[in-house]
């Protein structure tokens, strides 16, 4: 260890500034004291930006009281346990699905990939020398404060990527909301933009090769420019499910298409209870509406070159994952215990985002069939956090 820790100086700065994970600067940072005192600690609060935000309608925060909303940035990771043998020219590793914040007093917060809930080693304290964590994707979730998820936002992302315009306090986000509408809000507007006034049906956000795409119920899949345009990218897919999704997997964006048991909410549903001024009695009805279940999923690969979808009859050793916040996928060969040619997907069974009345499910390809995640816990394996130890 001494001659790692009387490396230059210098040389531990242009180290550090190619470190992307804030955690990675953390793990850097324990190596020893002479690396910890070469780089400052990184910011740990993942709210961004550090501030309310006043959404304005439609809307509605749950209180007059409540001060604004905080956009949450999670990442998703690969998280190994490393395990070194001084016999041995390399290391054994578990690995396993986590979604990774960091609170504003410096501690990591692991969550549940799918169902956003903080997990038991959020609250232990972790031997960050003996864990590597793998970027695989990155999450945003408007919440009210004290955790409760914006009511009406469908999906949002960070518009633009540039942290230097959060930093400025020119903050923007794209989002769904109202079970269709595509809108724009940027810090301190009065009103939301709709980039797309003839089209309210649109399900999925993705930032995909560093362009925003966005996604359909008919499966057309189209990308919004610097300029808030909105640009058919592919042809309609046509395809019979009753909702979309946009994945990348190895480069390639695919569509799954969920086939449902009955009907969703619309964008008149929320228009309804808009024009009756936010009648408590109307709008506790539209929260408490059952939301349909998936019966089975479809899924389709778009080919750039000729402009055409590629139905996908298998996904090999791939694993699809639809969170509520952000999809992605990962090779089973990369996780402890993972079956590849499979969805995770969660159904809510309630309008809120969240747990709260749903549960995740597991769809295989092979033979289509779907089952709650508790009934085949060989499953949950890629969720459950190796031994990760703790530090003293």
């Amino acid at each position: 260890m001494s001659q790692w820790a009387d490396l230059p100086k210098e040389l531990l700065e242009m180290i550090s500034k190619r470190l992307d994970l804030r955690v990675e600067v953390l793990r850097f940072r324990a190596v020893c004291s002479s690396w910890r005192c070469s780089v400052s600690p990184p910011s740990f609060d993942q709210e961004i930006p550090p501030f309310f935000l006043k959404l304005p309608p439609p809307i509605r925060a749950p209180d007059p009281i409540v001060a604004g909303a905080i956009l949450m940035q999670t990442t998703i990771c690969r998280m190994e346990f490393l395990c070194n043998y001084s016999n041995s020219s390399c290391s054994l590793s578990k690995s396993s699905l986590v979604k990774v914040g960091e609170s504003k007093h410096g501690k990591l917060q692991l969550f549940h990939p799918l169902s956003n809930q903080e997990t038991n080693d959020s609250f232990i304290s972790l031997n960050l020398l003996d864990l590597k964590f793998v970027q695989l994707s990155k999450a945003c979730l408007l919440k009210w404060p004290g955790g409760i998820s914006v009511f009406g936002i469908n999906k949002v992302v960070v518009f633009p990527l540039s942290e230097g315009c959060i930093d400025n306090c020119e903050l923007g986000i794209l989002a769904i909301y109202h079970e269709g509408k595509l809108g724009y809000w940027r810090y301190g507007d009065k009103e939301w933009t709709l980039l797309d006034d003839r089209n309210f049906e649109y399900d999925d956000i993705i930032v995909y090769k560093g362009q925003f795409y966005v996604v359909d119920r008919w499966g057309t899949v189209s990308w919004i420019d610097s300029s808030l345009k909105v640009i058919q990218y592919s042809p309609p897919l046509y395809g019979c499910g009753g909702q979309k999704n946009l994945v990348e997997s190895c480069g390639d964006l695919y569509v799954v298409d969920r086939y449902l048991d009955g009907e969703r909410r619309t964008w008149k549903d929320y228009e309804d209870v808009m024009d009756t001024n936010g009648n408590p009695l109307r709008f506790s009805r539209l929260m408490s509406k059952t939301r349909p279940m998936a019966v089975d999923f479809r899924v389709y690969k778009l080919d750039e070159e000729w402009g055409t979808w590629v139905d996908i009859k298998s996904l090999d050793d791939r694993i699809f994952i639809l969170g509520i916040d952000c999809s992605f996928s990962v090779s089973c060969r990369d996780l402890s215990g993972g079956k590849g040619n499979c969805i995770y997907f969660y159904d809510s069974l309630y309008g809120g985002q969240g747990m709260s009345g749903g549960a995740i499910h597991v769809f295989r390809f092979e033979d289509h069939s779907i089952d709650n995640l508790a009934l085949i816990p060989d499953f949950s394996e890629i969720f459950r956090p190796a031994n990760t130890g703790s530090s003293t």
